[in-house]
Order: structure tokens, then C-alpha cells, then sequence
């Protein structure tokens, strides 16, 4: 008896591999896919490697061959994506369900936004101990300025402080450096 794999279906996709493999096993028939991982994640290689095979014993060839003729493939239309009968009480509250969460996700947005101006502010005045503090700060606020969105007028004093003490918190570090370096170098001569 030979164990040798022999190939009864040759398929583009793992679902359609996956359908005939179920099909073949429900008629009691042991059966087995190649190269399904390869071309699930590579599909562009799909038509190189040759398709996912579905490959069954020798044995069971015959039998394997009339369950895959009998196999209808299946076919999505149109119309299945669009509501049908009976779906468009569904379609309603998906309607409904939507709008919810759009409404959410502009409460969720300018509470975000708020959380940003407050940690820009904080981090502009806790950068006066610590520098690495005041560069995390411009990050955000250059998000806040990228964003574009309005701001409070709460929201723009915050900003604008920020602005103000990381500026001169930069200005004062760029004029220690420029006088140590002056000093460093002025002792060689």
C-alpha cells in the first residue's frame, strides 16, 4: 500500500482550500493542504507556488475526485452585500449604533486633545528642573499644532505658556553651553 499524497484540488484562497478540505473529511475521506500557510501570507505568490493543493492517500483518490466534481464553488453577488428582506430593522439600529459612536469619538477626540494640552503644560513647567522634560513637551506641542483643531481659550493659555517657558528655557541652555564652551576654550590660550 502506498502512503504517497496525491493532489484532487488545486485552489487560489485558504477559505475555498479549507471548504473542500470539509467537504472531503465529511465523506469520511482523511485529507490534507500544501503550501495554505505560504500563500495566506503571501498571497502574491499564490500563482508562483502554484495554489494551495489539497491532496488526499492514494487509496482514496476515486473517491476524493467525485466529492470534489459534487463541490458547487461558492459565489458572492452583489445583492449579498446589500440589506435584504428582514435585515433592515438591523440596518436601522446599525444606523443608530453608528452615529453613537461617531458622537462618542468626538467626546473621546477633544477629551484626548485636552489630556495633551494639560501634559504639554506640565512638562513645560516640571522641564524647568528637569530639561529632557522641556523637549517632550515641544513634541507635544507640535502635535497639538499638527492636529489642527480649535482650542479653548483655557486650552490656548496653556499652550501659549508652554511656548513661552520652553523657549526660554532652550535660550537659557543654548547661552550656558555657548558660555562653557568659550570658557573651555579660552584656557588654551
Amino acid at each position: 500500500m502506498s502512503h504517497e499524497l496525491i493532489t484532487v484540488a488545486t485552489l487560489s484562497s485558504p477559505v475555498e482550500a479549507s471548504l473542500v478540505q470539509n467537504e472531503l473529511e465529511a465523506a469520511g475521506i482523511r485529507s490534507f493542504m500544501s503550501d495554505e500557510v505560504a500563500v495566506g501570507m503571501a498571497w502574491y505568490l499564490g500563482n508562483a507556488i502554484g495554489g494551495i493543493k489539497v491532496q488526499v492517500a492514494e487509496s482514496d483518490v476515486p473517491r476524493a475526485f467525485e466529492v470534489v466534481h459534487d463541490h458547487e464553488p461558492v459565489t458572492i453577488t452583489e445583492e449579498d452585500w446589500r440589506n435584504t428582506k428582514g435585515l433592515d430593522r438591523e440596518a436601522g439600529d446599525f444606523d443608530e449604533q453608528w452615529e453613537e459612536d461617531e458622537a462618542a469619538d468626538d467626546e473621546v477626540t477633544s477629551s484626548d486633545l485636552n489630556e495633551m494640552v494639560d501634559r504639554a503644560w506640565k512638562m513645560a513647567v516640571y522641564g524647568i528642573l528637569f530639561f529632557p522634560l522641556q523637549l517632550y513637551s515641544l513634541l507635544l506641542l507640535a502635535k497639538i499644532a499638527f492636529r489642527g483643531e480649535r482650542l479653548s481659550v483655557e486650552q490656548r493659555r496653556k499652550v501659549r505658556i508652554s511656548y513661552f517657558v520652553n523657549t526660554w528655557m532652550i535660550l537659557v541652555l543654548l547661552f550656558l553651553a555657548i558660555d562653557a564652551s568659550t570658557r573651555f576654550f579660552m584656557q588654551f590660550q
